[in-house]
């Protein structure tokens, strides 16, 4: 009996483990490849209701209804993007209609704080000038060979976005033959059914993540506000969606912000833009597993462990793929298990 309970505790550990390294090898080799048709099936998918609608009510063929559906979703992207860009431009207006102004106010500030490091270090003004000058020469040379990998970077996203939009139209076009011979098979039934699974656990998670940004944005709003700091709104609201980027986070911009107002001599900004950032960073650590584990029904301490566990295996984007990675190990397991 002992031995019957060994062994059926060895199969389910070398299930796990199993699932764990196929899944692992999965997001790191396979995703980044299979990543632009998964995005396409899934906008197919949600485009589908809209041409089946298009085609009943309008009474177009299937191929024009599909069609002006897929022309719907082109228009409304570009429209965003359109408003993105002019929103960059608007912005980029007014800050060179106000560069002389910027320019100045970065000078003194420049100046400010060399003499604010010459009062802590003993070093001389011009030393540290020069000192500043000569990292700003590296530094522009980095960024230089850095654009240009950003550049091909770039690239390779934008011929990554046309093989989605084309493939998500294919798709689209025979999203009823590519359903049918899914379902035919039982691998295909076993897919879907996973699918709804992960798809049910990733909508809870991803509203636990809204909830997270919501309650980060008020706090760094408030605390803004409270501050006294000019386009405080605006500027809580673009640092709490940087909060919730994998590779970001208010750090990225408190601290830096901190640090120059220490050395212009602005103690009471300092203190306030560290407290709020101590404040952020302690409402994502506690209630990042308690949302995400009550919204899943997981533990709270295993939505800690697999974020903490994904930054360690992925990177930055473990923050995301972590808990995901967890959560198709966790559904493909029980399903074995059944």
């Amino acid at each position: 009996m002992m031995n019957m309970e060994k062994m059926e505790t060895g199969i389910k550990i070398a299930k796990l483990l199993g699932v764990t390294a196929a899944v692992y090898l999965g997001m790191k080799f396979i995703l980044p490849v299979a990543l632009p048709f998964l995005i396409a099936l899934l906008l197919a998918r949600l485009l589908y209701p809209l041409a089946i609608a298009i085609e009943r009510r309008a009474g177009l063929k299937r191929p024009a209804a599909r069609f002006a559906a897929y022309g719907i979703f082109l228009v409304a992207i570009g429209a965003f993007f359109a408003g993105l860009l002019y929103l960059c431009y608007h912005m980029g207006s007014k800050c060179l209609d106000h560069m002389d102004y910027v320019m100045e106010s970065a000078n003194g500030m420049f100046f400010k704080c060399c003499e604010k490091l010459e009062e802590i270090s003993g070093f001389k003004t011009e030393e540290i000038q020069t000192t500043i000058s000569n990292q700003a020469g590296s530094f522009a040379k980095g960024a230089v060979e850095y654009s240009k990998e950003a550049g091909w970077q770039m690239m390779g996203f934008l011929a990554k976005m046309f093989v989605t939009f084309i493939a998500a139209f294919l798709i689209l076009n025979d999203y009823e033959k590519i359903r049918a011979g899914v379902k035919k098979t039982q691998t295909g039934r076993y897919a879907v059914g996973l699918y709804q699974e992960i798809k049910t656990a990733l909508g809870a998670y991803l509203r636990a993540q809204m909830m997270i940004m919501g309650i980060v944005t008020a706090v760094c709003i408030a605390g803004l506000f409270l501050l006294q700091i000019k386009g405080a709104f605006w500027l809580g609201l673009a640092i709490g969606v940087f909060d919730a980027l994998p590779f970001l986070g208010t750090g990225t911009i408190f601290v830096p912000w901190a640090l120059i107002e220490l050395l212009l001599g602005g103690y009471v900004h300092a203190a306030g833009f560290l407290v709020i950032y101590i404040v952020c960073n302690f409402i994502r650590e506690i209630l990042e597993p308690k949302l995400v584990g009550r919204h899943l029904g997981i533990p709270p301490l295993a939505v800690l462990v697999s974020i903490y566990i994904g930054l360690w295996v992925y990177g930055g984007p473990g923050v995301l793929l972590g808990p995901v990675s967890a959560l198709i190990i966790w559904e493909i397991y029980r399903s074995f298990s059944r």
